[in-house]
């Protein structure tokens, strides 16, 4: 009996246990459906433009983390800018739901229709997508956009081996950009060069303040036939210059920029250059010849260094070709290390090749020393060119053999003549006249003293002068600090400058002004200046200056007129951008101060 109702009681708890489980199942909130992993998919939008990005929203319900999402689908026909996640719980009813939002930025790489496919997300597959990318509608910086890329070439059309400058620039609104990445610039074929390191300035657009990102290329093609820059895709983040309340990170979020690349038509060397010389494609090649001594004479065994220096606008220094060891008669020649440089001069690449060599001169005659002729492509132009040394002519003789020859001959010539034969050596007459009497000789040394303790004091006096004044120092105008109180100094000098200097003094004082102006330390050359302006007329004067100091045409030159308009432009510039401080100078001095200190 008591076994029976052990039995019987250890059946009704088992009962009771089944029961309780059924009515949890049963419970709101607690369902088993719940329990399951439900997966959503939604776009943003549809149909955007080139350079742009679509997000991918992946919502995961009933798992919280851990969940596996195979991402290798979408890089076929589009790059995954970026990609973060947020954790979601939330109760209604008594019914608690909780989800995970997985957000996918995802940039096309190809016009017209793309399709998303289906992704693995947790063992389910998502639904697919159409998307339709357009060429954009609107060229240049629109009003309101916070980022815009264009770039730059400086010809559509180039010989083989020829500079092409390519020029990117990124505009985005001044709060920052961080972590910018950009496509390789490495066309196929190509060699190409980062001209310095990437500048950062600022410049005032439709009256809206921009910071610029500027990098630039050269670019020396290889091969003839067409030349292809890829596009240039811009990714990186965008802070608008606040910040987190608790942990101080500044709120960033992804963007991108878009700029079409180019087909660049490269040309074949051309038939009427020789043959049997190295192609030299350039604007400009001039060879200078220097000598350490006077060459019109020398003495067997005197030395005598020759410099002879190559200087290309538009070609790399490597690319210079060796002007050769000459074979020079009655000398030896020992040349020394080639110095091969490259710098950067207004944008362009200027190199140089400086070749030294020693000569010696070994016996007497006459030295000729060959011309140089260094044939070169001006592509300016488009037509063949000489750089050329011209021959030179050295004689070498033993010191005193031409001259004591000569008065040998003279002086026996007078021994023999028949008013000679008595008179007595004149030799000896010279030596034994009457001296020059000694009063003459101290007035002499009397004056001399004087006039020596005149210029000492002199010197003294100007030295005195010279240490009252203050320290000044003296260093070229475009290499100064970027200094409060500089920039109006230094447009006095402009001005100045413009007033009756020649264009070389005017061009340094134009850009040590706009290094103050701009307040920018890597500014040194005009082409960048006239860019900040964003002025057509500061430009087109810029360009004329620079022409004529480095025109081959000698009748071009910065005109009077010219100089006077290139003053009343920069005027007006530099009011309208003290009226803008002034203003913003008022705007900031009526500002409420920020509710949390930083």
């Amino acid at each position: 009996m008591t076994q029976h109702i052990r039995h019987s009681g250890s059946t009704l708890w088992l009962a009771l246990l089944a029961a309780l489980t059924l009515a949890v199942l049963t419970l709101p909130g607690t369902t088993w459906a719940q329990q399951q992993v439900r997966v959503e998919t939604e776009l943003d939008r549809t149909e955007i433009a080139r350079g742009e990005t679509v997000t991918l929203r992946v919502r995961v319900y009933g798992q919280q983390g851990g969940v596996a999402i195979e991402l290798d689908p979408l890089r076929e026909q589009f790059e995954i800018v970026s990609t973060r996640s947020a954790s979601h719980l939330r109760s209604v009813n008594n019914r608690i739901e909780s989800w995970t939002d997985y957000m996918l930025v995802l940039f096309p790489r190809e016009l017209g229709e793309q399709q998303i496919p289906p992704i693995s997300v947790a063992g389910q597959l998502t639904d697919p997508y159409t998307i339709t990318v357009n060429e954009p509608s609107v060229s240049g910086l629109a009003s309101g956009q916070d980022v815009h890329m264009e770039t730059i070439i400086s010809k559509d059309s180039v010989y083989v081996q020829e500079q092409l400058l390519f020029t990117i620039r990124l505009y985005y609104t001044i709060a920052g950009i961080r972590n910018p990445n950009f496509t390789d610039v490495a066309p196929e074929n190509t060699v190409v060069q980062m001209l310095g390191q990437p500048h950062q300035y600022e410049q005032l657009i439709d009256g809206q303040r921009y910071g610029v990102y500027e990098m630039n290329y050269v670019l020396f093609p290889q091969r003839s036939g067409e030349l292809e820059i890829p596009d240039i895709v811009f990714r990186g983040e965008l802070t608008d210059g606040s910040s987190n309340f608790v942990f101080r990170n500044p709120n960033m979020r992804p963007v991108t920029a878009f700029a079409s690349g180019y087909m660049i038509d490269v040309k074949e060397r051309p038939a009427a250059f020789p043959a049997d010389n190295t192609w030299l494609p350039a604007s400009d090649i001039r060879v200078e010849e220097r000598w350490s001594d006077d060459i019109t004479r020398l003495q067997p065994g005197q030395s005598v260094t020759r410099t002879l220096t190559v200087t290309a606008n538009g070609l790399d220094g490597a690319a210079l070709p060796p002007l050769g060891r000459p074979q020079i008669e009655r000398m030896n020649v020992y040349p020394e290390t080639p110095v091969i440089e490259r710098t950067i001069i207004d944008g362009n690449v200027v190199g140089t090749r400086t070749e030294t060599y020693e000569l010696v001169a070994t016996e007497n005659g006459s030295v000729v020393i060959p011309e140089i002729n260094l044939p070169w492509w001006d592509v300016t132009s488009d037509a063949l060119r000489q750089a050329v040394v011209p021959s030179s002519f050295i004689v070498v003789e033993a010191p005193g053999s031409a001259g004591a020859d000569e008065a040998d001959g003279t002086e026996a010539a007078d021994s023999r003549a028949p008013g000679n034969l008595l008179q007595p050596d004149s030799r000896d007459e010279l030596l034994s006249g009457r001296q020059t009497p000694a009063w003459i000789i101290y007035s002499l040394i009397a004056v001399l003293a004087l006039l020596l303790l005149a210029m000492w004091l002199l010197w003294q006096r100007r030295r005195q002068t010279v240490d009252d004044k203050p320290g000044i120092v003296r260093t070229p105008v475009y290499e100064r600090d970027i200094e409060e109180g500089q920039e109006k100094l230094a447009f006095k000098q402009l001005e100045t400058s413009l007033a009756a200097a020649e264009p070389l003094q005017i061009r340094q004082h134009l850009i040590a002004w706009g290094r103050q102006y701009h307040r920018d330390a890597g500014l040194h050359n005009l082409d960048d200046l006239a860019a900040r302006f964003n002025n057509k007329e500061l430009t087109a004067l810029c360009q004329a200056l620079q022409a004529s100091l480095y025109s081959s045409n000698l009748d071009q030159t910065f005109t009077t007129a010219e100089r006077e308009q290139l003053t009343s432009l920069l005027r007006a510039e530099r009011n309208a951008h003290i009226k803008d401080d002034q203003r913003l100078q008022q705007a900031q001095h009526f500002e409420l101060p920020p509710l949390y200190r930083q």
